[in-house]
């Protein structure tokens, strides 16, 4: 796993585009995420949680699983079957966010400060179950 802050220390000249991409995902992630929490509850045993972040050619889609067996020394367990997949993700247009290293970036930036604000800090990902995000088949990224 790599520490979010090392991504943000890695990315510090891309932070004028990162931080215009953060006020566009702001809203849909907010709403998105105000939904899952309102109306989910993932199964018991659950032992960390994953933003995954993919794309095609006209969006970025994130969603969020959950893993009963997981590894803070090994990503692998990040490939595995979900053992809970949020009900609904979000698409967010490329051509309104722009490029993957600065999607990434906010993302990370913004999961990072709501888990830790109501609604989401009182919620199953504001416990002490680790929350991870990045893209699929790429690094993880530790948000809490």
């Amino acid at each position: 796993m790599v520490l979010a802050r090392s991504i943000f220390a890695a990315a510090w000249s891309r932070l004028p585009a990162a931080k215009q991409i953060m006020n566009e995902l702001e809203a849909p992630l907010t709403s998105w995420l105000q939904k899952i929490v309102a109306a989910e509850e993932p199964s018991a045993g659950i032992s960390a949680f994953r933003f995954g972040l993919s794309e095609d050619e006209k969006d970025y889609m994130v969603y969020l699983a959950g893993a009963k067996n997981s590894d803070a020394a090994d990503a692998e367990w990040a490939a595995c079957p979900p053992h809970y997949l949020a009900s609904k993700d979000v698409l967010l247009a490329k051509s309104e966010v722009g490029e993957w290293r600065d999607v990434l970036l906010a993302m990370l930036h913004f999961l990072g400060a709501a888990l830790r604000q109501k609604p989401f800090s009182a919620s199953f990902l504001g416990g002490s179950t680790p929350v991870y995000a990045g893209f699929v088949d790429g690094d993880l990224y530790s948000v809490n």
